[in-house]
This record gives structure tokens, sequence and C-alpha cells, in this order.
């Protein structure tokens, strides 16, 4: 489309018209004209002598891709998030990295809420994912502490879940470092999956592309993450117990078939908020 004018900008900007001439014309506008450049800085509820600092290009980098703009998409996963990836390497694993930036997409694109829509341009694009992808991380490793304030996975089921069951407050607390030993013996395309899933509540249709595949396939894969977290639990705490499997079996069900309801009540009673970005 062709360039913004001044002209044009003043009259979309209305009572605003006196920062026409001192907004910068990005390289790509991403087809915003004048008029919804106008909405977009409007929705940053920031003033408008600022909108002139602002990272216009980031901004409108960031409305094209929330907007599903397939070339916008490229250049986040092209261009953006290498650097992050690369420089959360530097004190991270691999697994953790790989784990953190799955999430971080998504929660930057999909759900009520994206959080690449709270980008308010303050600042460049790029510095805001870094801190988002720095939180992100943060809030997947576990912390040194008896409570597991990191892995929101670990924190189900509730010990409360189990006191049927294990009658012992010794056993509950197997229970509960068993289950923390199976999460992190999951892969981190398993772990990001029921993270995605079972945490922020995406649906198999918003997981596929984020994973380049088949819908189907990506509900077996979310499958066999559950399956494998169940046998891995199951074995570690037959062992943990010094009980016999099937016993552990029979112990387990009742705590698998409330499986995401005691994780959704885990996390509201936890006390231990979602990552904030920007």
């Amino acid at each position: 489309m062709a360039a913004w004018t001044v002209e044009a900008l003043r009259r979309a900007l209305g009572p605003d018209e006196a920062v026409a001439e001192r907004l910068r014309v990005p390289s790509q506008t991403w087809n915003v004209d004048e008029a919804a450049l106008v909405l977009v800085l409007r929705a940053t509820g920031l003033p408008s002598a600022v909108w002139p600092e602002l990272d216009l290009e980031g901004l409108l980098l960031a409305h094209a891709c929330l907007k599903n703009d397939a070339t916008a998409l490229r250049v986040l996963d092209g261009e953006l998030l290498p650097p992050v990836a690369a420089a959360l390497r530097r004190r991270a694993s691999t697994d953790e990295v790989d784990e953190a930036m799955q999430v971080l997409r998504a929660r930057l694109l999909v759900g009520a809420e994206p959080k690449l829509a709270k980008f308010s341009g303050r600042g460049p694009l790029g510095a805001f994912l870094r801190i988002a992808a720095s939180n992100v991380l943060s809030n997947l490793r576990p912390v040194v502490a008896n409570v597991n304030a990191d892995d929101e996975l670990a924190a189900v089921p509730d010990a409360s879940d189990l006191e049927s069951k294990l009658s012992r407050r010794d056993q509950q607390q197997q229970f509960r470092q068993v289950f923390r030993e199976a999460v992190q013996s999951l892969t981190a395309r398993e772990r990001s999956l029921l993270r995605l899933s079972l945490l922020d509540g995406l649906s198999i249709d918003e997981l596929a592309p984020m994973y380049g595949a088949h819908r189907a396939s990506v509900a077996r894969w979310l499958s066999a993450a559950k399956e494998r977290l169940s046998a891995l639990t199951r074995s570690k705490l037959s062992v943990a117990l010094q009980l016999p499997e099937d016993d552990v079996e029979r112990l387990l069900t009742s705590v698998q078939n409330g499986f995401e309801l005691s994780l959704s009540r885990a996390l509201r009673e936890s006390g231990n908020p979602a990552p904030k970005i920007g």
C-alpha cells in the first residue's frame, strides 16, 4: 500500500493532529493505513504526546501477528524469537529453552488475552520478548524450597485428593515428590503440551498450528504425554511406597479420573500467578 502522508495522518488523528509530523513512518506498515494506525495507537492507552517515541514498527508487527498475518509471523519466528532463545541458552539447558519458547509463543499469540496484545511500543519489541521469555523460563524452573512454586504441573493432584487413599503424611509427601520427578522425566514437548493444554486451556485446534502438525497427531501426542506421566508416577510410587503396581494403580484411579479438575484447583489455590509479560 502507499506510504502514509502527513495530511492523511492529520485527518485520522483529529484532535491529536499535532503529532502527525513527528510520527516516524516504519519501513513496513503491514497493510495498516492511517486510520487503522490511529486505532492501534489509541489502543495502547498512552497519551498522544508519547506516540512519536514508541517502537511503531514493533507495534505494527505485533498487531499484524495477532491478525495472523503469515509474513509477520515469519518475521516473529525467523528474526525476533531466535535471538531471544539464544540469550536464554546462556543460562538454561536446551530442553528448558525449547519448552520455554514453545510456551512463550503460545502465550504471545493464543487465548482470550494474548500477551502480545499487551505490547504498547514503549521500548523495542525485542526487549519486550526477552523479558517475556525470561519470565516464562523462571516460572518453568523448579525453585529450591519445600514448596514447588514453579512446576505448576507438579502441583497436581492436591494432597487432599489423596487423604482418603494415603493414610500417612509421609506417604502424601512421597506422592508429591514422585509426581514432581515424573513431570521432570517427561520430554520438553510432553511438558509443553501438558502445560499449554491443561494450564493455558488451549484446544487441539489451537495447538496444531503451533506445532505445524495435523490436529490428530497433536491429539495423539497429548494423550501419550498424559499416559506416560501416569505410568511414570505409578512406577515410581510403587517403589517409594513398596507396594505392588496393581495396588498403586487402584490407589491412583480416583486421582487420575479427576486429573484436570485437580490441576485447575491446585493452580487456583497455589497463590502462584501465571507469568506476567510486559
